[in-house]
């Protein structure tokens, strides 16, 4: 009788290096439990942009027309978009037992859709206790056993990650929170984003090498050395041939799975007949190692910035981070912010020479459509580079991811600072549980019901993140 529900580290303790090999084909056969497909665990990004798009301009009458909208650079992407319309965060009024100030409540309210607190009347002395949906998330994923083993649960970066008012506080440029612990100061359970692209390729790229070197045929750099590895891997077939009869008979394989194992087989010949020739190529030039990403290092950095001219390198970058990271698996979630809440960002070489906020606050719709455009533009670029990497099975890594686009509260010319109608968007099918391509009208419920489809789709089973008198359950 064939064994359900073997583990990846059961395979791995079983039938050693051998198990990686067979994890797809137990994985398509329904017997490795806690498998590490996308359907039920997919990737997941909060993009965080700071201020509201304008909802009065935010507000097509379907996807098929974006032109004229500040997210009409997304008009390519249309087909694996949802735009809420009438959503909004904190039922439209601070969760919080303190101060109230809408700016706090849009972030804070945004990332974990719960409540918070104040150190001080001031929106920047705004902090939680509770952990933000990609903690949760990435938190999830290292309890599923083929995930845990992932080199990062999760991965915060961001450009030009601040407030208007960093100076007098902290508050305003965190969009990941865990669990608030023992000991822990105001801010001590807010992780900050790294803002420097070479960091974050640095340490991408340890673990890219490390992929590399354990797969490259150049162990040593004598050729004595490289020759006995070499002959050490030539002889491993003729090692695995049994295992992999073993392995028929632990999986209980039919004849069409059976084949798929004998396909291992040639596989390990096409490595047999590789090896052969790398080692006649040591009596005739140099061996090639494997191939490893060969780009340059990036040397953006986004640490302080505000103009847009400035970041805009910066956030192709990080786009290019994430690319990095889910090419190689190297982690499922990442929380990334292109700047906080209250922002001073502007985009000279567009016309626009005053802060974001201030744009909100003297209601001047022009220039708070063209820094939205900027922040749609840099979200489209990084649905295309997802969709240029295949996952297999006609399937693209857009197709199995979860991307927010969030944004906190907005503002006009009253001074006042509004947390309804906001409009968010998901793009990427979370590996098939959105039907993506269509407009979403809200009618008012809180994005605390966006993250629990979310979650859900990421196999977390509850109708509740949050506030749970703001949850009404999955709206998509």
């Amino acid at each position: 009788m064939a064994r359900e529900g073997l583990t990846r580290r059961e395979l791995i303790k079983r039938f050693g290096m051998l198990a990686f090999l067979l994890t797809p084909v137990a994985r398509a056969m329904g017997q490795l439990a806690g498998a590490s497909s996308f359907s039920g665990a997919p990737r997941f990004v909060m993009f965080f942009k700071g201020g509201s798009f304008h909802p009065g301009s935010t507000n097509p009458a379907s996807l098929d027309d974006l032109s004229g909208t500040p997210i009409a650079p997304l008009q390519p992407h249309a087909g694996d978009l949802l735009l809420f319309r009438g959503m909004r965060i904190h039922g439209g009024r601070p969760r919080t037992d303190g101060y109230q100030e809408e700016h706090a409540a849009g972030l804070i309210g945004c990332v974990t859709g719960h409540s918070y607190h104040y150190s001080s009347n001031d929106a920047y002395y705004a902090y939680t206790d509770h952990e933000s949906i990609d903690i949760t998330i990435a938190n999830h994923y290292q309890s599923i056993d083929a995930l845990s083993a992932l080199p990062f649960p999760s991965l915060h970066i961001g450009a030009g990650a601040h407030s208007d008012a960093d100076n007098v506080g902290l508050g305003q440029r965190y969009i990941s929170y865990r669990q608030r612990m023992a000991g822990d100061s105001l801010y001590g359970n807010a992780i900050e984003p790294v803002q420097d692209a070479g960091q974050v390729y640095d340490t991408l790229m340890q673990r890219v090498n490390l992929i590399c070197g354990q797969e490259s045929n150049q162990p040593a750099s004598d050729d004595q050395a490289l020759r006995a590895a070499l002959a050490r891997r030539q002889s491993l077939l003729d090692f695995r041939l049994q295992d992999i009869d073993d392995a028929k008979r632990v999986l209980g394989v039919d004849s069409e799975h059976a084949r798929k194992l004998d396909g291992l087989v040639e596989g390990w010949r096409e490595v047999e007949r590789g090896l052969e020739a790398e080692v006649a190529a040591l009596d005739g030039g140099p061996v090639a190692s494997a191939p490893c990403p060969d780009g340059t290092r990036p040397t953006g950095d986004g640490e302080g910035r505000q103009s847009l001219d400035d970041l805009s390198p910066v956030h192709d970058q990080m786009n290019a981070m994430i690319k990095l990271a889910f090419e190689w698996d190297l982690t499922r979630v990442v929380a990334y912010t292109l700047s906080g809440a209250s922002s001073g960002q502007r985009w000279p070489s567009q016309g626009v020479n005053r802060a974001h906020h201030s744009l909100e606050h003297s209601n001047d719709v022009a220039g708070l459509n063209t820094m939205g455009r900027y922040y749609a533009e840099k979200f489209a670029g990084l649905l295309s580079s997802l969709k240029e990497i295949d996952d297999g099975d006609g399937q693209t890594a857009l197709h199995n991811s979860a991307i927010i686009l969030g944004m906190e509260c907005w503002s006009d010319s009253s001074n006042g600072h509004y947390l309804d109608d906001i409009p968010f968007i998901l793009a990427g099918q979370g590996a098939g549980a959105f039907e993506t391509g269509r407009i979403v009208d809200a009618g008012g419920r809180s994005n605390n019901d966006l993250l629990i489809s979310v979650q859900q789709a990421c196999g977390i089973e509850s109708d509740v993140y949050g506030l749970p008198d703001l949850c009404n359950g999955p709206i998509v």
